[in-house]
């Protein structure tokens, strides 16, 4: 199953989001570092997990490139959707608008994985639509899709000193089995009168 991030204090992302912004990036976020900013309940430490899990921290709670870009009020909602979608990335993938899904289909997503009551649940959904609130997805592109396969011409250049470079284009072919000759007669007429040069 699935860790998914959350907090019991889901209301107060945007306070926490807001401070992060008013001070200084710290070497390490830590429990005596909220406590220095004014978190000292025991629920806040729980931001920890999702600071981390949307990359704003790496694996040993140093404040990572999202973090410091936050700090631009400029760009600072388009900088935590970014990291959003980075840390919910299966959750985009499955609904590449999750942003706007309404609590019932944002539960059943986090339900199926992670198999927690539902108490906690509850949780985990009030904690990504409250990042949600604060963030911009509009002006990010959707995420793409993976692109189909295709197989290139491939084309070497040979530069001689002196002399113009030579290109050579290589042609690949995939031919359908036939016992009709003519087809294939006439394949290469076809070839010969677009690649080849007027006599």
């Amino acid at each position: 199953m699935s860790e998914i991030p959350y907090t019991p204090l889901a209301g107060k992302i945007q306070e926490y989001f807001s401070k992060f912004q008013e001070v200084g990036i710290p070497d390490k976020v830590n429990k005596e570092w909220l406590k220095s900013i004014g978190f000292s309940s025991g629920n806040d430490y729980y931001i920890i997990r999702v600071l981390k899990a949307i990359k704003f921290l790496d694996e040993t709670n140093v404040p990572s490139e999202f973090w410091r870009r936050y700090k631009d009020p400029t760009q600072s909602r388009t900088v935590l959707a970014e990291a959003i979608r980075t840390g919910y990335s299966d959750l985009f993938k499955t609904y590449e608008d999750a942003h706007r899904k309404d609590r019932e289909a944002l539960y059943a997503y986090f339900m199926s994985k992670t198999g927690k009551a539902k108490a906690t649940v509850d949780l985990m959904v009030n904690t990504f639509a409250n990042l949600c609130q604060l963030a911009d997805f509009e002006a990010l592109p959707l995420m793409p899709e993976k692109p189909e396969k295709l197989e290139k011409p491939e084309i070497s250049v040979k530069p001689t000193k002196g002399v113009i470079p030579e290109i050579h284009i290589n042609i690949q072919l995939h031919l359908p089995p036939t016992d009709d000759p003519s087809v294939y007669e006439n394949l290469f007429k076809s070839l010969k009168k677009h690649l080849l040069p007027a006599d």
